[in-house]
């Protein structure tokens, strides 16, 4: 049920970059049943620590399909210096259990696009993406033109590169906004996400744009769209509001 409050348990905690956990719970067996989830979707993250409850937003990072057949439910946490949750997940030991709420949001696929598909991200904003990868692919082999743009500040905080290198007709580009020397060979470019919109050629009548993470991303990319053209409805978006991770 869509909302619903379940027991789950980590599992276990991989460090994907310089400054980002991939944390993977294991709902009880009688809750994972009951779990549910569309590519696109977030869970809620509920916290007691010292007393207090902490709730954390995240996006779902594995397919439908991992989660059916692993039993194992994935996020991508950004670390940030003096975060609550940051501080605690770098120590959290596997078995450690809490309550997940969701699935929430939208951010999700539609069977069919008339024209190109283009999903941007930011940060651990590529996780609802990786999740989307069996329909992405889906997509592409039946001719749908489909790239992902991915920003980061440094090479180094890059995250699930592999995991879309594996589509062969997907096109992306990782955006660095703070590194002066590039690789166009591994699709690597200077600069923020909401530059990259030009050299796609936008339809104003039939292309689509999903946008997930920094806020101040998102506002700037839907300025930029607007202006070429295309309307709300042609404009999803998933912002992540800061919490003091």
């Amino acid at each position: 049920m869509p909302g619903s409050l379940l027991s789950a348990k980590l599992v276990k905690t991989d460090q994907l970059s310089a400054n980002t956990l991939q944390l993977s719970f294991e709902f009880v067996q009688d809750d994972r049943a009951s779990f549910n989830f569309i590519a696109g979707q977030f869970v809620q993250l509920q916290l007691e620590i010292d007393g207090a409850l902490h709730k954390r937003s995240y996006s779902i990072a594995n397919s439908a399909d991992h989660f059916k057949t692993s039993g194992q439910l994935q996020v991508a946490l950004s670390l940030v210096s003096g975060g609550v949750a940051s501080g605690f997940f770098r120590k959290a030991p596997p078995g450690f259990q809490l309550n997940i709420a969701g699935p929430f949001g939208a951010l999700t696929l539609l069977e069919n696009f008339p024209g190109q598909l283009v999903l941007v991200g930011t940060g651990t904003g590529i996780s609802p993406y990786r999740s989307m990868i069996p329909q992405l692919k889906a997509l592409t082999d039946k001719g749908t033109s489909v790239t992902v743009f991915k920003g980061f500040r440094y090479r180094e905080e890059s995250i699930y590169s592999e995991d879309f290198a594996q589509l062969s007709n997907l096109k992306f580009r990782t955006c660095l906004s703070r590194e002066s020397n590039v690789n166009p060979a591994n699709h690597e470019y200077v600069g923020h996400v909401q530059d990259q919109f030009d050299a796609l050629n936008l339809n104003p009548e039939k292309d689509v744009v999903y946008l997930c993470g920094n806020p101040g991303m998102i506002d700037d990319c839907v300025i930029l769209l607007r202006d070429k053209g295309l309307s709300p409805r042609q404009i999803k978006r998933e912002k992540y509001v800061y919490s003091g991770h």
